[in-house]
């Protein structure tokens, strides 16, 4: 178990933002924070100075707890600063519980098999891609390969290709001007009525409304 230790004591200068990769055409979120005692707490959620890239998983919570700590920073309101320490913890358990689950199977043949499916996915997640052949094209079971994807990613393969999806169509939507059905087929989707219901599924509303909110 973690020690409590005030987290905002220990990092004073805390910031929050999203930026856009126009390489690989999707956000970017970071959280910059220094302090005194900030090695030992990234310490206590096994997060150590031996390593200095950690793959997470996908899923939106990590990205809604970035936005939620970009609007606690832009509104200031009472107690903002307890609320960042609380959401900047919830980050590192998440990644601990991540961490935990993925090392009964790191350093073997699934993760290089899992590794591999994550290139394949990030390359073509805009294709009709069905999980089944892609799992018998590389001799493994589907069962087997959606469940070792889940713990090694923290998502099923299915999951992993709609966020993937959803979050490049954020990007479009963010910092182009096609329209969305435009979107919808760079996306991988024929349909953009069937486009917007994943895309408010994911976001909690439509494409054109989070448009308007940008």
């Amino acid at each position: 178990m973690p020690e409590t230790t005030p987290l905002i004591k220990a990092a004073l200068n805390l910031r929050v933002g999203v930026g856009f990769d126009v390489y690989d055409q999707t956000e970017v979120y970071w959280v910059h924070f220094t302090g005194s005692d900030v090695t030992n707490i990234l310490r206590s959620y096994g997060l150590t100075d031996d390593k200095k890239v950690f793959y997470c998983g996908s899923g939106p919570s990590y990205q809604n707890l970035f936005r939620a700590m970009i609007n606690e920073l832009q509104m200031c309101k009472d107690s903002y600063q307890e609320m960042l320490e609380m959401y900047l913890r919830q980050i590192f358990i998440k990644l601990q519980r991540y961490f935990n689950n993925s090392i009964r199977i790191d350093n073997s043949r699934t993760a290089e098999t899992i590794d591999m499916a994550i290139a394949y996915f990030n390359e073509h997640y805009s294709e009709s891609i069905s999980i089944e052949e892609y799992a018998e094209k590389n001799h493994v079971s589907t069962s087997w390969f959606i469940r070792n994807f889940k713990l090694y990613v923290g998502s099923t393969p299915m999951q992993f290709i709609l966020q993937k999806r959803i979050c490049n169509a954020e990007a479009l939507l963010l910092n182009t001007e096609y329209n969305i059905n435009e979107i919808a087929q760079i996306v991988g989707y024929d349909n953009a009525l069937y486009f917007s219901r994943m895309f408010k599924k994911i976001k909690g509303i439509s494409p054109s409304e989070y448009r308007k909110n940008i």
